[in-house]
């Protein structure tokens, strides 16, 4: 989906981790194995919402594309 290797990279793995927390959270939302679960997968989205940002800032493909 991403032409940047590595933008793809992360997007899988955050894809990963919701898969898993949504796992456990199916199996019981309160367990501390769930929430953890989700912690990690809140910061995966986060920083690959940062990745993205920088992408967009300093790759040159994305320059000028609302003008």
């Amino acid at each position: 989906m991403y032409r940047e290797p590595h933008l793809q990279k992360k997007s899988d793995e955050c894809a990963e981790l919701w898969v898993w927390w949504k796992e456990l959270f199916d199996k019981d939302p309160s367990s501390k194995e769930a929430k953890d679960a989700r912690e990690k997968w809140c910061n995966c989205v986060t920083e690959f919402g940062k990745m993205v940002s920088e992408e967009v800032k300093t790759n040159t493909r994305y320059h000028g594309i609302r003008k």
